[in-house]
C-alpha cells in the first residue's frame, strides 16, 4: 500500500465537509445578491426625496439683501446625514457582533 494513500472513511468525510461548505457559500452568495435590488430602490428614493427637499429650499435661497442664505440647506443636510450615519453605524455594529458570534462557534 502506498504511504500517501488515505483511508476511504477520511476521503468520504473530507468530500462531505467540502460539499457542505460549498452549499453554505452558495447560500451566502444568493443572500448577498438578493439585497442589491432593495439597496438600489432605496438609494433612488432617498436621492429623489433629497433633491425635492433641496429644490424646495432653493426657492427661499435669497434674503432681502440678495445674499444667499444657506442655513436652512445646512439643516436639511444634517437632518439627512445624521440618521443615515447612525443607521450605518448600527448596521456595522450588528454585522460585527454577528460575525464575532459566528467565529466563537
Amino acid at each position: 500500500m502506498n504511504q500517501f494513500a488515505a483511508s476511504s472513511r477520511l476521503v468520504n468525510r473530507t468530500h462531505r465537509i467540502v460539499r457542505e461548505q460549498a452549499l453554505t457559500m452558495r447560500e451566502q452568495r444568493r443572500k448577498k445578491r438578493s439585497l442589491w435590488a432593495p439597496l438600489f430602490i432605496s438609494s433612488a428614493l432617498v436621492s429623489i426625496i433629497v433633491y425635492a427637499a433641496w429644490s424646495l429650499l432653493d426657492v427661499y435661497d435669497l434674503t432681502s439683501t440678495g445674499i444667499p442664505d444657506c442655513s436652512s440647506q445646512l439643516m436639511i443636510f444634517l437632518m439627512w446625514s445624521l440618521p443615515i450615519s447612525a443607521l450605518l453605524i448600527g448596521v456595522a455594529y450588528a454585522r460585527r457582533a454577528r460575525n464575532h458570534g459566528d467565529s466563537a462557534r
